[in-house]
């Protein structure tokens, strides 16, 4: 499901006590090219064979794209534990197409045409909790190309009603909603905060939620959102 508080569950550093915040840095990959030796044509004269050697096509040189869209996630120093939750352990780590839309997706039928259309290729979903029990989530979509990306990003959007606005300085073209949901049996008040933004062909949406009992006091912590959305397109632009 995407983010908006019509449906608070997304489809999803620093924190509030000043902690610091790190993020992890890209990995390098090394390909090696193999090279044969070629035979020679039927028509050569009987002769010691040439030692040139012509290089057997390969697979372009792995860039930090395509590597583990795990390895993209921001890490935080806030959110640190694992989810207990049995809605998040389920749809936590990589997806296709065929898990996203049997996971993940509110509309299973228009999200699948959906991907397919845009050229996504994979995505990855990391929750991860704080120790006073606030939650963070983070999406990444990757794609064949940047417009699919956009075009994915707008479309998700325009299937919810959303929230307030608020703004995330540094970020360019940003999607952002906050607001407060009340579940009713149990009782219980969730305040969320909302980033979608696009670094080259990778969508990343950003969501951090708290929940309580009463909503004495609760309010979507959007600084911190957008903390953790600048830090997360660090990451990804220096990965690019």
């Amino acid at each position: 499901m995407r983010a908006g508080f019509a449906l608070l569950a997304v489809p999803l550093l620093v924190s509030c006590g000043g902690s610091a915040e790190q993020s992890a840095p890209p990995p390098t990959t090394v390909s090696a090219i193999t090279s044969v030796t070629p035979a020679p044509r039927a028509s050569a004269p009987a002769a010691t064979p040439s030692r040139a050697v012509s290089p057997r096509p390969t697979a372009p040189t792995a860039t930090p794209r395509q590597v583990d869209l795990a390895r993209l996630v921001v890490r935080s120093a806030t959110f640190t534990r694992r989810s207990s939750r049995d809605w998040d352990r389920q749809r936590v780590g990589a997806f296709d197409v065929e898990r996203f839309v049997s996971k993940l997706s509110g509309t299973p039928q228009e999200d699948r045409q959906l991907l397919a259309r845009t050229g996504f290729v994979r995505g990855y979903v990391s929750i991860r909790m704080s120790s006073d029990d606030r939650r963070l989530a983070v999406y990444l979509y990757r794609f064949r190309s940047h417009q699919g990306a956009v075009t994915l990003q707008n479309r998700f959007w325009g299937q919810y009603e959303h929230g307030d606005t608020f703004t995330v300085r540094g970020i360019s073209r940003t999607w952002t909603d906050s607001g407060l949901t009340k579940k009713s049996s149990p009782t219980r008040f969730t305040a969320g905060a909302n980033v979608n933004f696009v670094v080259g062909n990778v969508l990343a949406q950003v969501t951090v939620t708290e929940s309580s009992q009463t909503i004495d006091g609760l309010r979507p912590d959007t600084r911190l959102a957008a903390a953790i959305s600048n830090l997360q397109q660090d990451l990804l632009k220096t990965a690019r």
